[in-house]
């Protein structure tokens, strides 16, 4: 008996070293490509830079994840990030909050601040920005890291962590921008991390925050 809960034990640690391992090869990727890279994709022209800078981004977010569920945790990937469970009820529930979102933007912009969306947006902001977007990052915070840390923590403190890594993951690229140091920025950023997970956990879909993702930096870029 002893020796079958060392072996566990060994086993839930070498879990854990992996999957930090992977958490960090991840960011130190994605880093470089943004702090460093990314200056020789944006001279390549508008359309060659946006295709680009999508079969990168598919290639750093997605396909890692897809393999480490796959042979690592030997589960079905789909299955495994809620893409074919409630599909009906995360679609719903992400164009209904989606809806509700635009409505809460569309007063800011329109009857607040008494301005107009801008729809003049580049192939770059509508393919990477929004199209790609919901799909890439919830996978990578929700799907993943969100339920990793769920197997051993409480959902809010599992919520939390993914939360503030979805803010990192941000860093390089406002770096890169230089507006780093907008406070507002980071606190807002957590934010909609904590909701995201919550509304993940709550329809148990992927679908649902993928909408939402989608759908909050369409509005946001148009502001």
């Amino acid at each position: 008996m002893k020796s079958a809960l060392h072996l566990q034990s060994k086993a839930n640690k070498n879990d854990v070293k992996l999957f930090l391992m992977y958490i960090l090869v991840f960011y130190s990727v994605w880093t470089f490509k943004e702090l460093w890279l990314v200056q020789y994709i944006y001279p390549l022209g508008e359309v060659t830079s946006a295709f680009l800078n999508a079969l990168i981004k598919i290639s750093v977010w997605i396909v890692p994840v897809w393999l480490y569920i796959k042979w690592y945790l030997h589960s079905n990937p789909s299955n495994y990030l809620k893409m074919n469970i409630n599909i009906k009820k995360g679609i719903l529930w992400g164009i209904v909050l989606s809806l509700l979102l635009g409505l809460y933007f569309t007063f800011i912009v329109y009857i607040l601040n008494e301005k107009a969306f801008n729809f003049k947006l580049s192939l770059g902001s509508y393919l990477n920005g929004i199209l790609l977007v919901g799909i890439t990052e919830e996978i990578v915070f929700r799907g993943l890291i969100l339920q990793e840390f769920n197997k051993r923590l409480s959902f809010w403190k599992a919520n939390i962590i993914a939360a503030f890594l979805f803010l990192i993951v941000h860093y390089p690229i406002w770096i890169y921008k230089g507006v780093f140091f907008d406070l507002w920025s980071h606190i807002y950023i957590i934010l909609v991390g904590l909701i995201f997970g919550l509304v993940y956990k709550k329809t148990g879909s992927i679908w649902s925050v993928v909408i939402l993702h989608s759908f909050h930096n369409f509005f946001v870029s148009m502001i």
